[in-house]
């Protein structure tokens, strides 16, 4: 079973290249469904699908049921897909029979019926971190196709919660809710240049195979640029040059947010903030990219394969969200794709230290395969709030109150 891992850490770094600033989204989570459209469009959007994919068009579907069962049997990862179409649509059974294991429902085509049913579902399948299915229900709406993604780690090595307050750069003044650790690995840290010029990394691992990559990048660099140059750097296809070999070579000032402290032990001493991001996408402002744009217009049919009734993609969202504390990592996206009827037309020691005392960004990666499962930006951490910041919910807390549900 495969994460086809290289062709979605591809559409993935595509997509950053086209944000800034803050947010959080899941190339993981699109993928599959880009490669179901792929296997079901005719030309000229087959084709355009298929590269955004990375495959051809033919083999897209079974891809892409592979990738969806391949997540699912990750420790700390949940799957889903799901498929809801109205009765007109007419939707082909032998079409239906060919697509990765999922939950298959009925739109009536009124929204108080249909959006209350497709919530639950966004909520159940991420465990209540995402409240509100990112497609809209109504009667244009004929089909939709969704995934669900979930992750949830725990810090192998925990980070203490403390103040800290930012002397310099776009932070500078703020009491910011702080995080600390000390750790043996130096390389941990992993620095490189790249084409978003000089970048440092820092792995903060899990354990259960899942990791989150902190990443840096120069003042004033684009967030979209240093994320998208990272990727290949988390995934192990570029050089990088460890922090044991920084601390040995001296070599620490040139590398974003790096410098040497005293300490009793050669190590790593890692400084950042606690964060939570969200972000609601709307993957038709980038069609392109996505091989949208040919199967998104025009008043033709583009999915034949699906069934009689004239289709074309009418919606495109994806709804995610990324917290990091002292004690570990969650993260989900509900990613969904809404077809309409072409028919209704619409317009000594030292050890090596790192701070990440202004904005940077985050990849989650599955750490044998290299995927990068979920990617984002933070320009606004939380603030230092006292004693309440230890009251707060845990990322793995939600494991001990909500259901984990096995793939269907």
């Amino acid at each position: 079973m495969s994460l086809y891992a290289t062709e979605v850490n591809q559409l993935t770094a595509a997509w950053l290249r086209r944000t800034e600033g803050a947010g959080v989204l899941s190339g993981a989570g699109l993928w599959p469904l880009l490669a179901v459209l792929a296997s079901s469009a005719d030309e000229p959007g087959r084709d355009e699908l298929a590269a955004a994919v990375g495959l051809s068009a033919d083999e897209s579907m079974d891809a892409a049921r592979d990738v969806l069962k391949a997540l699912a049997d990750l420790d700390g990862v949940d799957a889903a897909l799901g498929l809801w179409a109205q009765q007109a649509a007419q939707v082909r059974p032998e079409w239906r029979d060919t697509l990765p294991s999922g939950t298959f429902g009925e739109l009536t085509g009124d929204a108080a019926v249909d959006q209350p049913v497709l919530d639950a579902w966004a909520r159940e399948r991420t465990h209540g971190l995402i409240e509100r299915f990112p497609v809209q229900a109504g009667p244009e709406l004929m089909l939709t196709l969704a995934t669900a993604l979930a992750l949830r780690t725990t810090w192998q090595r925990k980070f203490s919660d403390e103040p800290w307050q930012v002397s310099g750069g776009v932070w500078a003044g703020r009491r910011l809710a702080g995080l600390q650790r000390t750790t043996p690995d130096a390389d941990d840290l992993r620095v490189a240049d790249s084409a978003a010029g000089p970048l440092t990394l820092t792995r903060v691992a899990g354990d259960n195979g899942l990791d989150v990559h902190l990443v840096l990048g120069e003042e004033g660099a684009a967030s979209g640029d240093v994320l998208a140059a990272a990727v290949p750097l988390v995934a192990g296809d570029a050089a990088v040059t460890g922090g044991a070999a920084l601390l040995e070579s001296g070599d620490v000032a040139r590398w974003p947010g790096v410098s040497t402290v005293s300490a009793q032990r050669p190590g790593l001493v890692l400084r950042t903030a606690r964060f939570t991001v969200r972000s609601l996408h709307d993957l038709l402002r980038q069609a392109d990219v996505f091989g949208l744009r040919a199967v998104s217009t025009g008043d033709r049919d583009h999915f034949p394969a699906i069934g009689p009734v004239p289709l074309r993609v009418d919606q495109a969202r994806q709804a995610a969200v990324a917290i990091f504390s002292a004690t570990g990592f969650e993260a989900a996206a509900v990613t969904a794709i809404g077809l309409r009827a072409v028919s209704m037309p619409v317009y000594r020691a030292q050890a090596v230290a790192v701070s990440y005392d202004r904005p940077f960004g985050f990849l989650a990666v599955h750490r044998e395969s290299g995927l990068v499962l979920f990617a984002g930006w933070v320009d606004s951490p939380e603030d230092w709030s006292g004693a309440s910041q230890r009251e707060r919910p845990q990322p793995g807390a939600m494991r001990d109150r909500l259901p984990r549900h096995p793939a269907q």
